[in-house]
C-alpha cells in the first residue's frame, strides 16, 4: 500500500512538514484512513506512522497510544498539526528503531513527560499530558514532521 521512505538522501524526511490547513484537511483525513489501515495490518506489525515516512509532507501522525509494550487495548488516534507545549525535566534512555531507518537500533534520550496539543479528525483542539512510552512515541513521531530522525541523537564517543 505505502512505500516507506528511507532516510538516506530523502528531502521529505529532512524538512519541516507542511501544516494541515482548511484547504488540505479533507485530503489529510483520507490519508489518515489509509495510514490507520496500514498500521493495523498484522503483517506490518506497526503502531505509529508519520506522513513524511510515506512521502507526504504534512504534519499528520497516526499513533497507537500504548501504555506499555504488552498493551493490547490501545486506542489509535490521528494527530493533526501536533506540537509539544512543554517538556518535564526528567529524561531517560531507551532503545529506538524506525521504519525509515531500517536495521539500526540505538538508545535515545527522551523526556518522560510532555504536554501535547493537536487537532483531531473533527478539527477539535486537544491538549493532553503524556508519560513514559506514549511520550516517547510522540516525541519520535513529531521528530519526523520536524525533519529530524532518531539517528540525529546518536553520539559516538
Amino acid at each position: 500500500m505505502f512505500k516507506i521512505e528511507t532516510w538516506i538522501n530523502n528531502p521529505i524526511l529532512r524538512k519541516t512538514a507542511d501544516k494541515v490547513t482548511d484547504n488540505n484537511f479533507n485530503d489529510a483525513i483520507k490519508l489518515w484512513k489509509k495510514m490507520i489501515k496500514y498500521i493495523k495490518d498484522p503483517k506490518n506489525g506497526w503502531v505509529w506512522l508519520a506522513a513524511p515516512q510515506i512521502g507526504v509532507s504534512l504534519k499528520l501522525v497516526v499513533v497507537s497510544m500504548l501504555k506499555n509494550w504488552d498493551d493490547e487495548n490501545f486506542k489509535t488516534i490521528m494527530l493533526i498539526n501536533p506540537e509539544i507545549l512543554y517538556y518535564w525535566e526528567e529524561t531517560c534512555y531507551e532503545i529506538e528503531w524506525c521504519l525509515s531507518v531500517p536495521w539500526i537500533k540505538w538508545k535515545v534520550k527522551r523526556h518522560n513527560i510532555i504536554k501535547l496539543t493537536y487537532q483531531d479528525e473533527k478539527r477539535k483542539q486537544i491538549t493532553i499530558i503524556l508519560e513514559w512510552l506514549q511520550a516517547r512515541i510522540i516525541q519520535h513521531e513529531l521528530d519526523h514532521i520536524n525533519g529530524k530522525l532518531f539517528v540525529d541523537y546518536i553520539k559516538i564517543k
